[in-house]
């Protein structure tokens, strides 16, 4: 794993990023994933290309640059991208999993 500064995967400049490099390329060529630092909230760190959303920077170095994991100050910004963002099959909605927990408690006590 590689944990780069994320202005060294993509530079900025005048706060606007320019195109990235290669790094993340070269990365994966040898198995290595790359979890670049740091992600945070406030609009002094937000690169003027996502508008000050951290979703659009999120969204952006996952999808676009092909980063695994990302560093941040903001664990529940990055958490709840994440859950806005991620396929979840219907069945493993919370409810449906408390009703599965409780078929097989019901299950287990009629034995």
């Amino acid at each position: 794993m590689t944990g780069s500064w994320k202005d060294t995967i993509v530079p900025a400049s005048g706060n606007y990023l320019m195109p990235p490099s290669d790094l993340v390329a070269r990365a994966h060529a040898h198995n290595l994933q790359v979890h670049p630092y740091t992600y945070r909230n406030e609009n002094q760190f937000l690169h003027f290309n996502f508008f000050q959303d951290p979703y659009n920077e999120y969204d952006f170095w996952i999808n676009t640059v092909g980063v695994d994991g990302l560093f941040t100050d903001f664990t529940g910004t990055l958490h709840r991208y994440q859950e806005l963002t991620s396929p979840h099959r219907k069945d493993e909605t919370a409810n449906s999993l408390l009703v599965k927990i409780s078929q097989m408690i019901s299950a287990y006590e009629g034995l």
